[in-house]
């Protein structure tokens, strides 16, 4: 625990703190970070962006459901990992490529499929990643993570939710200071706890697995980790974080008209993408070895679980409030993000901003109320439905800007139909 607390301490003083204090920057205060920035070359400016995208992707979902797989994969450890990295990693990075093509413009990356179903496909984008799915999920991750440690008043969900959102609503309600802060501290303290985590868990792995879907088919798992990956819901996360991520990278390569911040998006989301790889394989291969410490536990506990079980009591709440910070800091962000979504480009600014926002965190509060299980499955219909079309959409995309192929509405809507109608009957 020494160890690890000197290890924290240090990275104030090195490379990591500089980096994600640009990160922080990057994501409330675009205009500082083109100043700062101006005089960076392309591949630190690369680098930073890319740092915050994995910052800025790695939620509730991301935590929690590596180690759920990991925990209960049985023989099928291998499979596990690759299904997992299609839905988690590879479906997004293709959504983060399809994006930047459009140089970050969501709007005019769903244009081309007219004006009234380009607002319904961000309508339900926003819905699905803000007050439905991303931002109550991270309530529930956090209530689990730091429930062996709350008072007894709040170890119910409905009240501790109430102080959740109320301190999101407090934070969100302007562009707090407090929020860099947390941004700026603890993307650097989350990469090196979560890798002493992962490393010591490794190091003193329980030699003992329990193989609980051994008679599962290597299909089956294989299909079930992709789902998991679908549910982290990074593709719909990465419409909005790649327009963040080209409009940093454009006000910081503006005096030099030579960059390409295409390219250099390209590049921020590669390695974005590899960060993100290396820490899910760590997360499932850490609960592969505890897997008899994690059998019958719901994805939502095995954060604190694991945190507890590998680096003793006083390490495991370290780590938890690490992840709860880290959840209390994507929900502002989203907050933020979908009542400006919802003001400006849904209600046009017929409803006042602040009301978008509070509106925002009422319903998260009662979303939130379902617990982790309840809004997956809440979700669950939106992303079966949506996840296909988006897919063939981003192929396409693709395609029209390298190749000019031009077909879009028919494959993409009717791609949606088909998805429909296998959710609706459960095929």
């Amino acid at each position: 625990m020494l160890y690890l607390i000197q290890l924290i301490k240090f990275t104030k003083y090195t490379i990591f703190h500089l980096i994600f204090k640009e990160i922080a920057m990057s994501s409330y205060n675009s205009a500082a970070i083109a100043n700062t920035n101006s005089m960076i070359s392309p591949n630190k400016i690369a680098i930073y962006t890319g740092l915050a995208l994995f910052a800025m992707f790695f939620g509730a979902g991301n935590i929690v459901f590596p180690l759920y797989l990991g925990a209960n994969c049985g023989s099928h450890i291998l499979v596990t990992v690759l299904g997992f990295l299609l839905g988690g990693v590879g479906v997004p990075f293709l959504g983060l490529v399809a994006i930047s093509l459009y140089h970050g413009d969501y709007f005019a990356f769903f244009a081309r499929l007219g004006k009234v179903p380009a607002l319904i496909m961000i309508s339900i984008v926003m819905i699905a990643l803000g007050p439905l799915g991303a931002m109550p999920r991270t309530e529930t991750t956090t209530f689990n993570t730091l429930l062996p440690y709350l008072p007894e008043f709040l170890k119910n969900n409905t009240v501790f939710s109430v102080f959740y959102c109320s301190l999101a609503l407090c934070l969100a309600y302007r562009e707090n200071k407090i929020v860099k802060i947390l941004g700026t501290f603890l993307s650097p303290v989350k990469i090196i706890s979560f890798s002493c985590l992962v490393l010591l868990g490794l190091l003193y792995a329980n030699s003992s697995t329990t193989e609980t879907i051994k008679s599962m088919p290597t299909e089956v798992a294989f299909q079930q980790s992709v789902l998991l990956g679908y549910n982290t819901m990074d593709l719909l996360a990465g419409i909005f974080f790649c327009a963040i991520a080209f409009r940093s990278i454009q006000l910081a390569t503006k005096e030099n008209t030579n960059l390409n911040p295409s390219l250099l998006t390209l590049k921020s989301c590669a390695l974005g993408a590899v960060m993100i790889s290396l820490v899910y394989t760590g997360f499932i291969l850490l609960a592969y070895n505890h897997t008899s410490s994690l059998q019958g536990l719901r994805a939502e506990q095995t954060i604190s679980v694991i945190s507890n079980v590998v680096l003793g009591k006083f390490g495991g709440l370290f780590v938890c409030i690490t992840v709860s910070f880290a959840c209390l800091a994507t929900t502002v962000a989203l907050a933020q993000a979908c009542s400006q979504c919802l003001y400006q480009d849904i209600l046009k600014g017929f409803f006042p901003k602040q009301g978008c926002l509070i509106l925002i965190i009422i319903i998260t509060y009662l979303t939130s109320n379902l617990g982790f299980q309840g809004i997956s499955e809440l979700i669950s219909p939106i992303v079966k439905i949506i996840y296909p079309a988006l897919i063939v959409h981003c192929v396409l995309s693709i395609l029209h800007q390298w190749k000019g192929i031009k077909i879009i509405k028919l494959p993409v809507f009717l791609t949606m139909l088909v998805s429909f109608w296998f959710t609706t009957y459960n095929f």
